[in-house]
């Protein structure tokens, strides 16, 4: 007799023993992975395990700081896009210092000293130069190495003040010079100093005349500004302290000015008041001045605001108007300088530091944001993995404790009643013995009908979930 197949045939004398597998079945599909995703504790725990309202309070708290991350998160949007905007960085800043001196040649003192012989192209002379350099803290200074004296000015002007030894001065043309950049004015000036190059760059000016007499010059130099900043009047400096400052700027210190004061005529109606529509007050915007005495932007100045605005009372939306009096074109630093010709050089007698901002590069700016950005979104991927693995060590946590709960009412249910536990266990067994075999046959025509389904729902419901944890689905 053959032997079964998947076995081997042994002898009749051999002494009984289990039988050898020799067929090996073909590579069962791999089973679906089951990752436990839930992290809710099933409400009927909460009484049978201590401290679980801990972790309630945990959830809770986890909640609220999800809120909280998502309100920052439009927060961190909005920065970042403000980040972009030019006049919202901050600008590299330095010290940009002017160096004024003068030099002398063929001076006669010099002669005296010199035993070189005199010819014609050794005139006395002198030369008035004007230098200057940028100094910063910033150790990478490889943008500012390149960049002359005449990136950081708007234009510089040198006048020579003539007098009663220099009679061939009187009147000249050549008595100022002067050089503005074409980048900040597009019409162009009457400069001595341009070649025809509208990018011509320096690191310093030098003014060359003949003569042996001390004389004055003014030199007016106007450093560049990118903060759209203007002077303002000795009223308005000293009530705000700079000597420069933007329209924005001003408006802001006499609000916070009168905020201070409590200059508000009607200022113990703001927290009453209601809140109306756009449209309500731009009508009332728009509106007779019979409304002053109900419009709550209304200021009753103090003798400050009075010496300074010249109005008893003005409505917040006119105040700028009010500033534009004290607003002015911003003003060159003028130094006077007199040459000394009885030096060879005065190098170091006359030094200015002018603060100075650098303009500000973009394509810089975007990458340090860039970086910014994948630091703190390398960052955040970090912290959510490790929420992901604190998340899936929980639900096991959870997996595990339903497997014990489901095992103590086991055992709480065998205790009080074994036969009748016994029983109701044994016939849920054989059903789901059932449903894995699939054994139960089922007639068509009744299946065919929405009624089977309407009246077997709950049974059908079980066996799916059976065949779907046996993975026989």
């Amino acid at each position: 007799m053959a032997s079964p197949q998947g076995y081997a045939q042994r002898p009749q004398n051999a002494v009984s023993e289990a039988p050898s597998k020799v067929y090996q079945p073909a590579t069962a599909a791999p089973a679906v992975s089951y990752t436990p995703t839930e992290i809710n504790i099933p409400s009927n725990l909460y009484d049978k395990v201590p401290n679980l309202n801990l972790y309630k309070k945990l959830q809770d708290a986890e909640k609220q700081l999800d809120l909280l991350i998502a309100q920052k998160g439009l927060d961190f949007q909005s920065v970042q896009a403000s980040s972009m905007q030019p006049n919202s960085l901050k600008r590299e800043s330095g010290i940009l210092r002017v160096f004024i001196y003068n030099t002398c040649e063929n001076q006669p003192w010099q002669k005296n000293q010199s035993s070189v012989n005199d010819g014609p192209n050794n005139d006395s002379s002198w030369t008035l130069r004007v230098e200057g350099r940028f100094i910063t803290d910033n150790k990478d200074k490889s943008e500012t190495e390149d960049m002359k004296f005449s990136s950081f000015l708007s234009g510089i002007s040198i006048e020579i003040v003539p007098n009663n030894d220099y009679q061939s001065l009187q009147g000249s043309q050549s008595n100022v010079i002067e050089w503005r950049n074409e980048a900040d004015n597009n019409h162009g000036a009457n400069s001595q100093l341009k070649n025809g190059s509208p990018s011509w760059s320096f690191d310093g000016i030098d003014v060359k005349r003949q003569g042996v007499f001390p004389i004055k010059v003014k030199v007016a130099i106007l450093a560049k500004d990118y903060t759209f900043k203007l002077s303002v009047s000795e009223e308005m400096a000293q009530f705000t302290g700079k000597r420069e400052a933007s329209q924005q700027e001003l408006i802001y210190s006499v609000w916070q000015y009168v905020l201070f004061k409590k200059l508000f005529k009607k200022a113990e109606s703001y927290p009453n008041v209601p809140a109306v529509s756009a449209s309500s007050l731009s009508s009332q915007s728009l509106g007779s001045q019979g409304d002053e005495e109900t419009d709550l932007s209304v200021v009753q100045c103090d003798e400050v605001l009075k010496g300074l605005l010249k109005v008893d009372a003005f409505k917040f939306k006119d105040l700028y108007q009010l500033i534009q009096p004290h607003l002015r074109p911003r003003q060159p630093i003028v130094v006077e300088y007199e040459v000394d010709t009885t030096r060879s050089t005065t190098l170091g007698d006359v030094v200015i530091d002018i603060p100075v901002e650098l303009a500000l590069s973009m394509s810089k700016i975007e990458k340090e944001i860039i970086d910014e950005n994948k630091k703190a979104f390398e960052s955040m991927s970090k912290s959510d993995e490790l929420v992901q693995y604190l998340n899936q060590r929980i639900s096991l946590g959870i997996v595990a404790l339903q497997s014990a709960n489901n095992r103590e009412q086991f055992y709480r249910d065998l205790s009080e009643d074994p036969v009748v536990f016994i029983k109701k266990w044994l016939e849920s067994q054989a059903e789901t013995l059932k449903a894995l075999k699939s054994e139960e046959g089922f007639n068509e025509e009744e299946v065919r009908k929405a009624e089977y389904f309407k009246e077997h729902e709950q049974e059908l419901r079980q066996k799916i979930d059976l065949m779907l944890g046996a993975q026989k689905i």
